[in-house]
């Protein structure tokens, strides 16, 4: 029959490290303190350096121990503290993203908002690490515009859409997540970016986004618009 050691119960557990260090350690001093026997058979006393020695290993010992406990307890408070929600919960709390966004998208980012990140932070930090990035161009012009009518858009979408602002800010921070994915490239190319290039995909499909979130009532007659007059993306913002 075997026992719990054999079966791998204790595999990876503080208990297993514990007890593999225990040994080791015991096991090294009796192997030093034979050899020293075996050397000095007529010796009565254990020479200081042996005794230093044990007493270093033993400290060691300790140390180990106890930073093997420590790391396995912030494991554990890691994994307590941080809440992956269930597909239940997605679905009840981010209902009109349901199949809406690309890959594991929401889940993730449903994640980080169920443990307390700021989305909309995120959101801004995605587009900052890309500004500093690139070039004084035409480029940067409408890349700055881009992230200006994003505040706009979010502040209609509260006003004029239905959807939490929970919704809203995964909405907004999975296009951010994938224009600056795009822009990355196109600054990686050249870092002065032709204006034309945020002109297309997936930089105008921050228009999308609204039609994710059903209208209110007291929506207003026209739908908000990120193209200017003369068929310009993005137009300047009027916040």
């Amino acid at each position: 029959m075997k026992d719990a050691w054999d079966e791998g119960e204790y595999e990876g557990k503080p208990l297993s490290r514990t007890a593999y260090l225990f040994w080791a350690t015991a096991s090294g001093l009796l192997f030093t303190i034979l050899i020293y026997r075996l050397i000095n058979p007529f010796s009565g006393d254990i020479p200081f350096f042996l005794l230093l020695f044990s007493a270093l290993s033993l400290l060691a010992c300790i140390y180990n121990i106890r930073k093997a406990n420590s790391q396995q307890h912030n494991k554990e408070e890691t994994e307590e503290e941080y809440h992956l929600p269930t597909e239940l919960e997605i679905r009840e709390k981010y209902p009109h993203l349901i199949g809406k966004l690309e890959g594991h998208q929401l889940e993730m980012l449903a994640g980080y908002a169920e443990n307390d990140m700021a989305l909309l932070k995120l959101s801004f930090m995605l587009y900052l690490e890309q500004s500093t990035k690139i070039d004084l161009s035409e480029g940067s012009f409408k890349w700055d515009s881009l992230w200006d009518i994003t505040e706009e858009l979010l502040e209609h979408l509260g006003m004029f859409h239905e959807g939490s602002i929970a919704e809203h800010e995964v909405a907004v921070t999975a296009y951010w997540d994938l224009a600056t994915t795009a822009v990355a490239e196109l600054i990686e190319e050249n870092p002065q970016i032709e204006g034309a290039k945020l002109e297309v995909k997936p930089f105008t499909e921050i228009e999308k986004i609204l039609s994710l979130f059903p209208k209110k009532d007291n929506h207003p007659d026209e739908e908000l618009s990120f193209f200017d007059e003369d068929g310009g993306f993005p137009r300047k913002s009027d916040g």
